[in-house]
């Protein structure tokens, strides 16, 4: 039985050195293209981040102190802890007598809650939503990394590095990834984490607008305190859209190379990941060139990352892709039937 593989894995294997320019051959025949020099590598953490742990109320001596694991990165992921006088809530103190005169909370849960409620009162979000957010993953931790211990780890790899370098040490948001999304607006760079795609996927629309990308980040903060890391990547590849009406990693690998996911190579892999950014304008089948240039962006990601040799990325990218065009017309009645 596959076993997935830890997080610890997804550290950088080492620096990359050197610069990266040598002319690479694609499909079709008469297009170059290069790969360009390879930022440095993306810092990633041992294990999962830790999480907000603490209920919405717990009661503690004033001798006692409280302490958590700090995750990656503490001082970008700031919680504070707030004190409320023990006389507003006698119940507690009938129950707790021994206790001092304050008590605990978590502020995250409290405002989160509360600023959703005002959402859903004021029609920013469906009326449903409390009863959806359940259902964005509807199998169980054990069966979700089961799943993914059967796809190549290399999938993994191309995904996190190309759409969210930092996906396994952040809570939904990624600070620099919008600073890097403001500098980069009139070029339509995205900030968007894993998580904020997968919620606009599921709840939100496409529009661009300040109070939607706001309404995205709650939520995102929202399903990363409830769902791990693992069945938000899981619903992430079986929920997002490949273009040509796939939806879906196993629907996608079918169509475009005519295998399972099981067998990709990591040139496929890449090829499949970059057509995330936008499935019909990187559609393979239509656009070729396009395709095989998003493929090099994301193999130029995963050097960066530390996940691929800059020896073997060019290896990958000089070598043709093969589509399996003869079964798409079959994929295409399946895919409506479904």
């Amino acid at each position: 039985m596959s076993v997935l593989p830890p997080f610890s894995l997804l550290r950088p294997l080492s620096p990359p050195t050197g610069v990266l320019n040598t002319q690479i051959l694609s499909t079709p025949p008469d297009t170059t293209m290069s790969l360009l020099s390879p930022a440095p590598a993306f810092p990633f953490v041992k294990g999962h981040p830790s999480r907000l742990r603490l209920p919405l109320i717990t009661t503690a001596s004033a001798s006692a102190r409280f302490t958590s694991p700090k995750p990656a990165n503490f001082r970008r992921e700031v919680r504070s802890l707030c004190v409320l006088p023990i006389s507003a809530l006698p119940s507690i103190e009938q129950s707790h007598p021994s206790t001092s005169s304050f008590v605990l909370y978590d502020p995250v849960s409290f405002l989160l809650d509360g600023v959703i409620s005002l959402l859903r009162v004021f029609r920013f979000l469906p009326s449903d939503f409390c009863d959806r957010w359940q259902h964005i993953v509807d199998i169980t931790e054990k069966d979700a990394e089961a799943w993914l211990a059967q796809l190549p780890f290399h999938l993994i790899q191309a995904i996190t590095a190309s759409e969210d370098h930092r996906f396994f040490s952040h809570y939904g948001i990624d600070l620099h990834g919008i600073a890097r999304a403001v500098v980069n607006y009139p070029n339509g760079g995205g900030g968007s984490t894993i998580t904020q795609q997968l919620v606009k996927r599921v709840f939100l629309t496409s529009e661009r607008t300040i109070s939607r990308k706001f309404v995205e980040g709650l939520l995102s903060l929202m399903v990363e305190k409830r769902i791990s890391k693992w069945k938000i990547l899981y619903s992430y590849l079986k929920k997002m859209y490949w273009g040509n009406g796939i939806y879906g990693i196993e629907s996608a690998s079918q169509f475009y190379f005519g295998k399972r996911p099981s067998s990709l190579s990591v040139g496929e892999s890449a090829m499949l990941v970059g057509i995330l950014p936008g499935p019909e304008l990187l559609n393979p089948l239509k656009y070729p060139k396009r395709s095989k240039s998003s493929q090099v962006k994301v193999l130029r990601r995963m050097v960066s990352a530390g996940y691929l040799e800059m020896e073997k990325a060019i290896q990958i990218a000089r070598e043709p892709f093969y589509l399996c065009s003869e079964n798409k017309f079959k994929c295409a009645k399946e895919l409506i039937k479904f």
